[in-house]
């Protein structure tokens, strides 16, 4: 983990507050509700943190003292069952907060957060934070229908990745889901590129069952892959194909 002075980034990225267009996200909104002296009591208590792909963030039940947003990069929200094994339950991208439930419960994380790819956070201290929603109730309200809108979200992919579809139609899913919140690169692959062992963990199955039906949707050129990158050749023959 780097942690960056917010001087060194404003200076690296020309960033502050006010200007930053991850801070005019849509959770963040009513951040421009707080005054200028919260605002600087909040960029005088946060950090610019960098971690590296497959890093933790924060771990299930860890006691969190910062709210963190997601400037640049992607992370994954899990947990592990008794047997060991992990179950994906969110996909996270930029803009996106993260610990909000743990800020206003008090309690510790109900889920770890881990890297995707090289990601970049606004670490924001969590008393400051605390402070805020105590003599701002437009700020606190704002961060509750952040959390409304994180379960609607849960619901949705609940219901994107149930387990009453077929596993060809929740893998086509899941790969028009990353085309379409993440997007794609420059050369037309899917930007975020997800392990097969994620895949798995996310639609309850086995790697070895992800790679066997990758291999079907390229031999139909419904996807063409380049080692482990996937490109989807037409998303509306995919979505036609297992809608």
């Amino acid at each position: 983990m780097i942690i960056v002075s917010f001087l060194e980034k404003s200076l690296l990225y020309l960033c502050d507050m006010e200007k930053c267009e991850t801070i005019k996200a849509p959770q963040l909104n009513d951040f421009k509700s707080l005054d200028s002296s919260m605002l600087q009591q909040l960029k005088d208590g946060s950090q610019f943190i960098f971690i590296p792909k497959g890093r933790m963030v924060f771990k299930e039940g860890q006691q969190l003292t910062k709210l963190y947003c997601l400037e640049d990069g992607a992370c994954k929200f899990s947990k592990m069952d008794t047997a060991g094994h992990e179950h994906i339950l969110k996909l996270l991208g930029k803009g996106e907060l993260l610990g909000k439930r743990s800020l206003i419960s008090h309690q510790g994380a109900k889920v770890s957060a881990r890297t995707l790819k090289d990601s970049r956070f606004w670490a924001m201290d969590r008393g400051v934070i605390q402070k805020a929603i105590n003599e701002n109730p437009k700020f606190c309200k704002q961060l509750l229908f952040a959390l409304t809108d994180d379960l609607n979200q849960s619901e949705h992919s609940r219901v994107l990745f149930s387990s009453s579809k077929g596993i060809r139609q929740r893998l086509a899913s899941l790969l028009l889901y990353l085309n379409d919140k993440f997007g794609i690169n420059t050369d037309g692959e899917l930007a975020l590129q997800l392990k097969r062992e994620d895949m798995a963990a996310i639609l309850g199955t086995s790697p070895e069952y992800i790679i066997n039906i990758l291999k079907e949707f390229k031999s139909q050129n419904l996807i063409s892959t380049s080692k482990t990158r996937i490109k989807i050749i037409s998303t509306a023959a995919l979505e036609k194909r297992f809608s």
